[in-house]
């Protein structure tokens, strides 16, 4: 099918081009936070039962790969000119679109859940033998004991002395004998949804400028592929 070139269908290249650039880039910036998310907290997940919060930053991660290809589909479709290309462009950035909007609907339903699920993981994880290590590695590098304060540990670190608490609790040997008197006053939880709260709304920025990234797309590839129909 041949193409006739015309001025309306030039803007129209030109305005696609701008934004699919500007798609790649967010698509860019979400691999980024992905990585980010899972790797300034991994700690905390060795901590978690629930793998909601691990796989979440994997979906992220795939969320930016994901929109990365496809708007170098739309590239290899406006170099092409083909209407087929720009097609299949259209229908996955629409699909990206709907999975994007079932997603912010989950987040905000269970974003005053985010707390609860923390703080019941990092109870159970207290008992769990395996993952003292974890703990202090926690508990050392935040400054902070247990999950709301340094009382979680008594009677749970050495059922045989209720009052001792890890070292970790505060920061030199044989402290936690001590109890109380030298551990780091803040839970554990506490920077954990400090974290979370800061960067939810980070999230949900970048949500929001590639959710109208998203409609902009939609609305000049559809005009696009009608003047390439048009011209071809």
């Amino acid at each position: 099918m041949g193409y006739k070139g015309s001025s309306g269908s030039s803007v129209k290249e030109i305005v696609f081009g701008i934004f699919n650039t500007i798609f790649l880039l967010l698509g860019l910036a979400v691999f980024i936070v992905g990585v980010y998310l899972k790797v300034s907290r991994s700690l905390y997940t060795e901590l978690l039962d629930s793998r909601e919060f691990e796989t979440g930053t994997a979906l992220c991660v795939s969320a930016g790969i994901i929109v990365i290809v496809v708007s170098l589909l739309g590239f290899w479709g406006l170099w092409m000119k083909s209407q087929f290309i720009l097609s299949l462009y259209f229908i996955s950035v629409l699909i990206i679109f709907c999975l994007e909007i079932a997603a912010g609907i989950i987040a905000y339903i269970y974003r005053n859940k985010i707390e609860e699920i923390i703080e019941e993981d990092l109870r159970s994880g207290l008992k769990d033998i395996k993952r003292r290590t974890a703990w202090d590695t926690v508990q050392e590098k935040f400054e902070c004991c247990g999950v709301r304060n340094y009382t979680d540990w008594m009677g749970v670190y050495d059922i045989n002395v209720p009052t001792s608490i890890p070292d970790s609790c505060c920061g030199y040997p044989d402290c936690g004998e001590s109890g109380s008197a030298a551990a780091w006053r803040i839970g554990c939880v506490q920077d954990a949804k400090e974290w979370l709260e800061e960067n939810y709304l980070l999230l949900g920025a970048v949500c929001v400028v590639i959710g109208a990234i998203h409609v902009l797309l939609l609305l000049v590839t559809a005009v696009l592929i009608f003047l390439l129909r048009m011209d071809g």
